[in-house]
């Protein structure tokens, strides 16, 4: 369900640097989305091992995770009617977390979502308003209940359910690059909308990472940056896939209880945590939530998030300050930063 370029990376050099470090970018597409990671080593060769190594373990993800392809683990899952089926570890390891995040936010993230992605088409030439009946028909068929994990890589969907990983499969593949990876390696991933920054930054003088949160009126721009290392930045927001009918946007991010593009008063959400699965996750559900009731399960919960409201407000949570330098810069872009 998430993101394209949800998020804006900068990569701001060093002034009087006496030298560049070696880097090797791989730009590909997979999980329908344009993806790149920048590797830095020691020398170039190094580098490019790095990075073609990361791109290959996304790729490898794809049969995985995807609902679409008919030789994936979900897609014979979900045409299994109810049957238990035998998936691979990485399969049941992202189903798992799926239900997981959705015990932990109360089902305002649910991986069950495939009937309603599906009736709604959005993003879609059929993209459209279903039927009310139609739409509760589909929710009969909604509930991360009805995803039995049976251990030993088994699973079986009840009651007609069927899984999209969507919602995490971004973020399960930016913490499968983090796995690759050793403590002295220097790699920017950005997986769609999902960054991930890991090891120092060569080329600045801090060694972090800066990357900037989109504005929801012009995700080419910009309205704050975060300053980062090992953790993940993720977005999830009303801009990346919509359509509009009879006057009325209708985007991508469903609320479980309804049915319905979620009306939270929300344009936005960013988190930032090490787990780029779980920030995946509670974009999704924090965004179903709303402003009140997601800063409220943040400060319960510790979850450094950034939310961007309709009227162009900006709220930061306790924890982003403890994780990560929060700067400011949507003044002039007419938003104002709630303290």
């Amino acid at each position: 369900m998430k993101r394209f370029l949800a998020v804006i990376l900068l990569l701001l050099c060093v002034t009087g640097c006496t030298a560049q470090p070696k880097s090797y970018t791989a730009d590909f597409f997979a999980m329908d989305t344009f993806m790149s990671i920048t590797a830095y080593g020691a020398d170039e060769q190094a580098a490019q091992d790095t990075a073609v190594q990361c791109e290959q373990r996304v790729n490898a993800l794809e049969p995985a995770l995807s609902r679409t392809r008919e030789d994936s683990d979900i897609y014979r899952l979900n045409h299994a009617d109810g049957a238990v089926c035998t998936v691979s570890a990485d399969t049941y390891a992202a189903i798992q977390a799926a239900v997981q995040y959705a015990e932990f936010t109360g089902g305002a993230f649910d991986p069950t979502m495939a009937p309603l992605t599906d009736l709604w088409g959005i993003n879609t030439d059929n993209a459209h308003v279903p039927e009310q009946a139609e739409i509760d028909a589909a929710l009969a068929r909604v509930g991360y209940q009805n995803v039995e994990l049976l251990g030993d890589n088994q699973v079986r969907l009840l009651n007609g359910a069927q899984l999209d990983l969507g919602g995490i499969g971004k973020g399960f593949a930016t913490d499968a690059v983090a796995a690759l990876l050793d403590g002295s390696s220097s790699v920017l991933a950005t997986l769609g909308g999902n960054i991930g920054a890991y090891g120092e930054n060569p080329v600045r003088d801090s060694g972090n990472w800066v990357v900037g949160i989109a504005d929801p009126d012009n995700n080419a721009d910009y309205l704050a940056t975060v300053e980062v290392r090992g953790l993940s930045v993720v977005t999830s927001g009303d801009y990346e896939r919509y359509f509009e009918q009879d006057g009325k946007r209708y985007h991508h991010i469903f609320d479980p209880a309804t049915g319905y593009p979620a009306d939270s008063g929300l344009r936005s959400v960013t988190v930032i945590d090490e787990a780029s699965t779980r920030a995946d996750a509670l974009t999704t559900a924090l965004f179903v939530m709303g402003l009140e009731e997601g800063m409220a399960f943040c400060a319960a919960n510790d979850i450094a998030a950034v939310f961007v409201t309709a009227d162009k407000q900006v709220h930061v949570t306790d924890k982003v300050g403890a994780v990560c330098t929060f700067t400011f810069l949507g003044e002039e872009k007419g938003y104002t930063h709630a303290q």
